[in-house]
């Protein structure tokens, strides 16, 4: 076992340091030799997580709280513990040398001038919450009533409310029925607005109709509405991730007789027995190193009552497949033996779609001042540690705003008759499938040196296309086959075309009140056939996957599900999935706190489960 970064051995004086936690190597937690049945029982776990992201570092925690349980934990990668890691701005970009990330390239999209998008991950301690904006959203309580709707019962808002709750400490609301102030995970919002522009922005938003709400987790906050973002930060304004929150080091090293943690771990298949009166059961997690050097040597992790894949939207599917469980026909083509035919693995990937407008906007007023001027780099450095405040604390989006295309005329104004049962979240059809994001930062592809940046992103939250994720080969070491389906459903235009009209709309409002904008990638006209062609041509990824192992009936016609409604797989024993890809629909939000409360209600499904035998 080795403690990041100096390696000690359990006895070792220096191990209960609690500015270090606690890591194993991998022939540690796994046998080498699976023949080696004598020694099974030294590598056997009640509980074994595949993957210690956003869900899985809570879900971990919360298993090892009854002394009389084991848990093993595998990461695929490390420990994201050095000093940028927890600096906001600085963790904030993934593509900076050294941060945790996966990243490659989506299959091309025929219904967006076949681009090609990148795919982007955490891959360290936290997962995607390492590297992420930090934006504490939980989605309109009709999200989740839409769940129970589907089928899927405990699943509605006001069973996960508890959960909410029970997870956070929020530094900048008062503590309710929704909101708490006892739980490990810190949330704060910035009142103070660092950029000119957002006061304009707002003055704008309000003119159009968009009046302010003061949390945007309250459960009554209306579908029409502007908001502070909540981001993940403790009181020292450190970013707080769910590892930060939920596997501290004290609390690690107090459960290292119960609570294992391997890094670097590649999880490339699971065994299972067959039997004639209890089917498919999982049995063995298989594993290897992600170093290249010691590639080829695979150990194994023997689980007593289940295994939890918590890899994620892209990693669970994957999983899965190379484990023979997913869509016969694909696993047969790629040389894996089938275990279940299952069609809905991978097979519902949804994300939200971002289409920037991008404006040049004076340089002091954008965070590409810090490209063209090292003396404010040091300034703003030098804030951030001696009080923690500045740019370098600061989140890349201070406020947003969300609103139902369906209250947009076609020219992308808000509609006069709009009653107050319209904007009632807690009814899934009144939610919003907008959201319109100001950021003081070029959010495009392209590059665009010495200018000071300003966009307002239109993000489509509530998109009806999807993709898949399948497997590219056999070898679980190469990347999975990502197809994001943008815009394969055309009635993601309509919501896109009005969400880009009011955003225009709202940059023109900006310079009537003489804030300097000038145009740089915007559309030429405002016709659908151009507006249309701008969509494909500008589109992102926000990089919210899910709905790849999604909860519901297996014998759904249109999208099969892969997980009943307390997370097992179908027809496989001792299996359950707990991570975005649950999802039966995407959520109107950032799904950072969403993955949370899914690895708090597995939790709580696990041991209500083990209580009943």
């Amino acid at each position: 076992m080795k403690l990041n970064p100096v390696s000690l051995s359990p006895t070792d004086s220096r191990y209960s340091t609690a500015s270090m936690i606690p890591v194993y190597d991998l022939k540690e937690v796994g046998l080498s030799d699976p023949h080696d049945y004598h020694r099974r029982k030294d590598y056997t776990y009640d509980y074994i997580i595949v993957g210690g992201g956003t869900s899985g570092c809570c879900l971990a925690a919360r298993l090892s709280e009854d002394p009389d349980v084991t848990v093993l934990l595998l990461e695929r990668g490390g420990v994201p513990d050095g000093w940028s890691d927890r600096v906001p701005l600085i963790s904030s970009n993934p593509y900076r040398e050294g941060a945790p990330v996966g990243r490659w390239w989506a299959q091309p999209m025929p219904h967006a001038e076949n681009r090609s998008l990148e795919v982007v991950c955490g891959e360290a301690l936290g997962g995607t919450s390492a590297i992420n904006c930090m934006f504490y959203t939980r989605g309109p309580a009709g999200d989740y009533n839409r769940w129970a709707e589907l089928g899927n019962e405990g699943w509605g808002y006001k069973d996960l409310e508890p959960l909410f709750v029970k997870s956070e400490t929020t530094h900048s609301h008062p503590e309710s029925q929704y909101r708490g102030k006892k739980g490990p995970w810190e949330n704060r919002a910035f009142k103070n607005v660092l950029y000119k522009n957002t006061t304009h922005v707002i003055r704008a938003a309000e003119k159009a109709g968009i009046l302010p709400a003061e949390d945007l987790s309250a459960p009554s906050t209306p579908a029409v509405a502007y908001v502070r973002h909540d981001v993940s930060q403790d009181s020292r304004k450190r970013r707080h991730t769910p590892y930060h929150a939920f596997l501290p080091p004290k609390l690690v090293q107090e459960r290292r007789g119960r609570l294992k943690i391997c890094t670097n771990a590649l999880v490339t298949c699971l065994s299972f027995s067959e039997d004639e009166p209890c089917g498919t059961t999982a049995e063995v997690v298989c594993f290897e190193s992600t170093d290249y050097r010691r590639a080829g040597k695979t150990f194994h992790a023997y689980v007593r009552k289940e295994v939890v894949l918590c890899a994620g939207a892209l990693g669970s599917p994957q999983i899965l497949q190379l484990s023979g469980i997913g869509p016969y026909i694909h696993l047969e083509e790629k040389g894996i033996s089938v275990v279940r035919n299952m069609p809905g693995v991978g097979s519902y990937l949804k994300d939200h779609i971002a289409v920037p407008l991008t404006f040049e906007a004076p340089m002091n007023d954008s965070l590409h001042a810090l490209e063209t001027s090292p003396l404010k780099v040091i300034k703003e450095l030098m804030t951030y540690l001696l009080t923690g405040r500045g740019l370098f604390s600061y989140p890349f989006q201070a406020m947003t705003m969300y609103l139902p295309s369906r209250l947009l005329d076609d020219n992308g104004h808000l509609i006069s008759s709009i009653s107050p049962e319209d904007l009632d979240t807690k009814v899934h059809a009144n939610c919003p499938d907008l959201e319109i994001m100001p950021a003081a930062n070029n959010c495009t592809d392209h590059d665009i040196p010495g200018k000071g940046i300003f966009t307002l992103i239109v993000g489509l939250i509530r998109p009806k296309s999807h993709g898949s994720v399948r497997l590219a080969t056999c070898n679980p070491r190469a990347r999975p086959d990502v197809d994001l389906g943008f815009l394969s459903d055309p009635r993601d235009f309509e919501p896109l075309r009005k969400g880009l009209k009011l955003a225009l709309r709202l940059a023109e409002d900006m310079r009537k009140q003489g804030y300097p904008l000038k145009e740089l990638i915007v559309p030429e006209s405002l016709d659908d056939e151009t507006l249309d062609a701008f969509i494909r041509k500008n589109m992102r990824t926000c990089y919210h996957y899910t709905s790849t192992c999604r909860m519901g009936k297996e014998d759904d016609p249109k999208h099969p599900g892969v997980v009943d409604s307390e997370l097992r797989v179908h027809r496989v024993r001792r299996l359950r999935v707990c991570d975005t890809s649950v999802f039966p629909e995407i959520i109107g939000a950032h799904t950072m706190a969403p993955a949370v409360v899914v690895a708090e209600k597995c939790a709580d499904l696990i041991k209500r489960s083990r209580q009943k035998k």
